[in-house]
């Protein structure tokens, strides 16, 4: 079975984290979209030491670990439980603006080959 290329899910707190697991052998990315709100405080979490008065562009890259940060912020603690099934699954996390996370996933070897073929 070929994975998805994108999964997108609103932000529906508990139940979105409980559906992720099952998604990660049918997706290549997984997008969760958080309520406009959110950006103020991720950007200042992931950002803080960037100048003030600096327009709130949240870009952010790395491991599921990053995910213990962004389990600081109010209302998204649960984003923790998260890190140990997205490790072993091999994936890598981004924070983006508009308040979103993205879930990358490694492609299967086919469909690694194919991605490699259509880049030449």
């Amino acid at each position: 079975m070929e994975k998805k290329p994108l999964v997108s899910l609103p932000w529906h707190g508990h139940e979105t984290i409980e559906s992720i697991p099952a998604l990660l052998d049918d997706a290549l990315e997984i997008e969760i979209t958080l309520p406009s709100n959110y950006n103020h405080s991720l950007f200042s979490l992931l950002h803080g030491d960037d100048a003030p008065g600096r327009v709130e562009d949240i870009r952010a890259s790395g491991s599921p670990q990053l995910l213990a940060e962004i389990a600081s912020v109010k209302g998204l603690e649960e984003m923790s439980s998260l890190i140990e099934p997205l490790t072993a699954a091999g994936a890598r996390v981004q924070v983006l603006s508009p308040p979103r996370i993205v879930i990358t996933l490694p492609a299967s070897a086919e469909k690694q080959q194919q991605l490699n073929r259509d880049m030449r």
